[in-house]
């Protein structure tokens, strides 16, 4: 057997135990997305590609997280419910201090995402625009999601300009927010600093938090294209929650399959 085909083998048995997620999904209802950057290629995507592309990359489910949107959920919410594809709604907002990717129950009513738009200040216009944010800090945001009933992460929190630790705000700024207890989750973009991040070795940001890894795609063909497994009785919002309280445990990226197996 090749090294190749082992790790695969090992995947794959990883895959039949623990579900594999990708929590930051964008559809054509972001304006960054892949159909309206490059409007002469005449891509067309349908919620039929999108659920497509997650099944072909082997996700059990997904977070449609367009920005400052949740316009794109419900049509592929109604796709995906015919193949077995599970989808939480979500959206990513775009606030003072960075983006924050914010998931829901999949029985969250798209009027209680769009109320939480409106009381972040974001109106019609602003819709799939990532470039438009909110003037209110990410904990703030944090805060709001919380209460409205979602869970926050801080989307790509290491990647310049819009992730909370590479932003241009202040230091001091960047660790209160970092601090904050409506945060649930941080979405890395380097793989090889999780066990830094969740052991609350990065300087100047000490709290632990479970990390999990996204996509981010505008294309059908990226998704999936980074992802986690997660360790949980079934595929829900009160599973996804479990994991985040319990990470050390229930939360894997792909390159500690090995580990995990050879246990």
């Amino acid at each position: 057997m090749t090294l190749v085909t082992m790790i695969y083998s090992l995947e794959t048995n990883f895959a039949m135990i623990y579900k594999k997620l990708d929590l930051h999904v964008h559809t054509p209802r972001s304006v960054c997305y892949e159909d309206r950057i490059v409007p002469e290629a005449n891509l067309n995507t349908s919620p039929e590609d999108i659920v497509k592309g997650a099944l072909s990359a082997g996700l059990h489910a997904i977070a449609i997280t367009d920005h400052n949107t949740s316009e794109g959920v419900e049509e592929i919410r109604a796709v995906a419910k015919k193949h077995g594809l599970f989808v939480f709604p979500g959206m990513e907002i775009s606030s003072r201090g960075g983006h924050v990717l914010a998931i829901f129950s999949p029985e969250t009513p798209i009027s209680v995402m769009r109320q939480l738009l409106a009381q972040l200040g974001f109106i019609e216009k602003d819709e799939g625009d990532g470039f438009q944010q909110t003037s209110l800090w990410m904990d703030e945001v944090f805060m709001m999601i919380d209460k409205a009933g979602g869970v926050a992460i801080a989307a790509h929190i290491d990647r310049k300009p819009r992730g909370l630790a590479a932003s241009e705000e202040s230091l001091e700024d960047k660790s209160r927010l970092h601090q904050s207890r409506y945060l649930s989750a941080l979405e890395i973009t380097v793989p090889q600093d999780k066990q830094l991040w969740t052991k609350g070795l990065v300087p100047n940001f000490p709290k632990k938090y479970p990390c999990v890894q996204g996509s981010d795609a505008h294309a059908p063909w990226e998704i999936g294209r980074r992802y986690v497994y997660m360790d949980i009785p079934e595929l829900s919002f009160d599973g996804l929650r479990l994991a985040f309280r319990e990470y050390e445990e229930r939360i894997f990226f792909p390159e500690e399959i090995e580990i995990e197996q050879g246990r």
